[in-house]
């Protein structure tokens, strides 16, 4: 025993204390001097061994569990967006003593514990004279109740025995160890019944008034107090003229003790209660379900601002009910506020109680083909790889990638177009012959490190389609990869909580800062084909950079727009995947897209974005995009980045040797002494050429070859255009299908020669198409034009 008292004391002369909170009138130091006192007189041994006691109940019979408290969801300026009931089922609302009014507090430690702030969790006087007169009286007349006491009652209901009580008082004291005054405050007011499934200040004031703790008068605070005493007959909701006979009762006793000032009594008194069983508030519902569901916490305090999401909503629905009868029942939008990445905007669907529509489906989170809106990112890792600057030229013409022969929206071909043109024209074949350029691989995980789950998952079975939306995505994701835009290439995680601040070293590196200027300098182009009629005439919309996208069968349309201060994710549909002819990204989400901007962002705090120091001007041939050569008579600017861009001269113009009327072209073998003459001509790539005449393009023709000249030719030959080198095909046996030949060369040769094995099979013009039946197994396939040049393939062919 006497080992365990000097250890004891040792406890209480260190520095290091146990995790008791004495917050009361004694503080630390002074209980330590008080302990120092006794210990020099004889009640030392008792009082310590009083504590010991104490303390080994304590951990004995550890506290009961706390409750479990509804999850709340607040937006960014601490409004309530929604609840949920508990895991048992209560309305409990966690509540904190700085959301309450003075009133409430005062009221209710007036009316049940005026000495709160003064005991130990129990109080002897009240037990002592509540014991008094419950044994005079052979009844039960008084209670002896604390405010402690109450918490344990409620944490850990019993039936009213003398013995109970005593664990009671046992509980309240184990609890005034444990938690301040105030903290056992705030387990009273969040503990409360308030008749049927309601539990505490906070989900009464919210249910009963439709209005937060903070914000309540004195009469609903006073009325608050009154129905725990008997909730199930004091609901205001059932028995509401009982209710206020109660309150008006405590507001006199109150006025007689001089708790409040006597006219704010006297109004409380007269005041009209208006009440009602309010249902919970369920605003943003989409966003509330994605936060409930992906972070902990009785309170999730978010990013979402009241009134953007106002807005969004507004306009959403406003949209979608003018273009409702063009078979589009649905739509989504999110917005992010770049400076922090916080997700200011949330929309799931136009309306979340319409289930004809489906409305609870989350279209910011549901997996979607995205149509072309994965172009930009692909034509950044170009730009950042030295492929490309946006005035060099990639052609847009039929073309077979290995079976593979996409078309453009409108089922056009440009020919050859500037990067930037291909870009804001969203056009398919110079996307897929540039991915093909880049590698799928690479442009996949780029795509992984910005979070496209699904392409991940799927990444061995996407090929070259992928560009073209043949993959699955969410908006959320795609307005997460166009923030980077906005961030100089670098991409931060979506904050959704409040409080969250972008940081560096979390900052994942998908494009250089040039890049993500270039990318935002082209899609900023007011002069494309999806800016919606006399939109910039008659709104304050801000500069912005948006993309397009429709996914194949016109089942989904997408709008993505940034500028410095947002990044705005539309997408437009029907959650039953039916299509519709007006589906398109042009056509039917940039028009809200650009409300939603016009609306939220009209006064940008920031026009738009630096410049970087290593993005430059230069003049450029404007036939080709390259370093202008001699020949190279028309001229542009165009952007570059230094150190990365390529430098390579134009080579399109070659000169040769004709005679006077450039009716016949000479070689050095073939060159007459006189009557000749030196012409720069341009030499495009052999298919273009071929697709220049098919569509009677006028081009400078190069004149064909002396026809008596006997020299052998080196240089560029036809270029097989079909089959493709090492392509596999798979051929139905007995259906006698046949697969067509085809090359060009340029417009000085006049015919090909087509042999298969070896053996010659046909002579044609260039461009034309052969067709031939295939044997079983590999194929050399071989063109020959009349200067001797040629170019061959292997095939290999299966039937089944």
């Amino acid at each position: 025993m006497e080992k365990m008292l000097t250890q004891l004391k040792k406890i209480f002369q260190t520095k290091s204390w146990p995790n008791y909170k004495f917050t009361t009138r004694l503080s630390a130091l002074e209980v330590k001097r008080k302990i120092t006192l006794l210990s020099k007189s004889g009640v030392t041994r008792y009082l310590l061994t009083f504590i010991l006691v104490v303390f080994l109940l304590d951990l004995v019979f550890p506290l009961p569990k706390p409750k479990p408290y509804s999850k709340v969801i607040y937006a960014s300026d601490g409004s309530m967006l929604t609840a949920y009931l508990s895991k048992d089922e209560k309305w409990r609302m966690q509540i904190h003593l700085n959301e309450v009014t003075n009133d409430l507090i005062k009221a209710i430690i007036e009316k049940e514990d005026s000495w709160f702030y003064w005991h130990y969790g129990v109080n002897p006087y009240s037990l002592i004279r509540a014991a008094f007169q419950n044994i005079t009286s052979q009844r039960r007349i008084s209670g002896a109740s604390t405010i402690t006491m109450q918490v344990v009652r409620m944490l850990q209901p019993a039936k009213r025995t003398y013995l109970n009580k005593l664990t009671e008082i046992f509980r309240a004291v184990q609890l005034e160890l444990h938690y301040s005054k105030d903290e056992i405050l705030e387990m009273y007011l969040n503990l409360l019944p308030y008749g049927g499934n309601i539990e505490g200040v906070k989900s009464a004031a919210y249910i009963y008034f439709n209005r937060p703790p903070g914000k309540l008068s004195l009469s609903q605070s006073v009325l608050l107090t009154v129905i725990p005493n008997n909730p199930n007959e004091l609901r205001p909701d059932q028995n509401l003229k009982e209710a206020i006979r109660s309150r008006n009762n405590w507001l006199k006793i109150f006025m007689g003790r001089k708790t409040f000032d006597k006219q704010e009594l006297t109004d409380a008194l007269e005041e009209q209660v208006s009440v009602s069983r309010y249902p919970v508030v369920k605003k943003a519902p989409h966003f509330c379900r994605y936060v409930s569901n992906n972070y902990m916490g009785n309170e999730i305090r978010t990013t979402l601002n009241s009134s953007i999401q106002e807005t969004a909503e507004k306009l959403l629905s406003g949209y979608i009910e003018r273009v409702r009868s063009k078979g589009i029942s649905n739509g989504a939008v999110i917005i992010v506020h770049n400076k922090t990445n916080s997700v200011a905007g949330y929309c799931g669907s136009y309306n979340f109680e319409d289930s004809v529509s489906l409305g609870q489906i989350n279209g910011v989170t549901a997996v979607r083909s995205p149509g072309s809106t994965l172009k930009p990112a692909l034509y950044a890792m170009a730009f950042d790889e030295g492929i490309l600057t946006p005035a060099m030229r990639l052609p847009d013409i039929p073309t077979d990638f290995n079976g593979y022969e996409p078309e453009n929206f409108d089922e056009k071909f440009r020919g050859n177009v500037t990067a930037k043109y291909a870009l804001v024209n969203s056009l398919n074949i110079p996307a897929v012959q540039l991915l093909q350029q880049v590698g799928p691989d690479k442009f996949i995980s780029v795509l992984d490190k910005a979070g496209f789950s699904e392409i991940s998952k799927n990444k061995n079975s996407l090929g070259l389609s992928l560009i073209l939306g043949g993959c699955g995505v969410k908006l959320e994701q795609l307005v997460h990869l166009y923030s980077a835009f906005s961030h100089e290439g670098k991409i931060f995680s979506l904050n959704y909580l409040k409080g969250q601040s972008l940081n560096d070293t979390d900052a994942t590196g998908l494009f250089t800062p040039a890049s993500s200027f270039l990318i935002s300098t082209i899609l900023s182009s007011n002069e494309r084909p999806d800016f919606p009629a006399g939109f910039l005439y008659t709104t304050n919309l801000p500069k912005i950079a948006w993309k397009t996208g429709t996914s194949f069968g016109k089942h989904d349309a997408w709008a993505i727009g940034y500028n410095p201060d947002y990044t705005i994710g539309v997408w437009l549909g029907n959650f039953d995947v039916k299509g519709s002819p007006d589906l398109t990204g042009a056509g039917a989400a940039v028009p809200l897209l650009f409300e939603l901007f016009n609306s939220i962002d009209f006064k940008p705090k920031k026009l738009w974005f630096d410049t970087p120091a290593n993005v430059l001007e230069r003049e450029v041939c404007s036939e080709t995009g390259l370093l202008p050569s001699d020949n190279c008579s028309n001229l542009t600017k165009d952007y570059y980045i230094r150190k990365v861009s390529p430098n390579n001269k134009c080579d399109l113009y070659k000169s040769f040797y004709v005679d006077a009327k450039e009716t016949m072209q000479y070689c050095t073998e073939c060159l007459p002494d006189s009557g000749y003459k030196k012409v720069s001509y341009p030499v495009y790539k052999s298919e273009l050429t071929l697709w220049y005449l098919k569509n009677k393009i006028q081009v400078k023709k190069i004149p064909p070859h002396n026809a008596l000249c006997q020299a052998r030719h080196s240089g560029d030959g036809p270029k097989i255009l079909s089959p493709q080198e090492n392509y596999e095909y798979y051929i139905e046996a007995n259906t006698s299908q046949q697969i067509y030949m085809q090359a060009a060369s340029d417009p000085s040769i006049k015919n090909h020669y087509w042999y298969i094995d070896n053996e010659f099979y046909k002579k044609s013009l260039p461009g034309d198409k052969i067709f031939f039946t295939p044997k079983k197994g590999e194929s050399t396939i071989a063109c020959l034009d009349d200067l001797g040049r040629e170019e061959i393939v292997k095939i290999k062919v299966n039937y089944y």
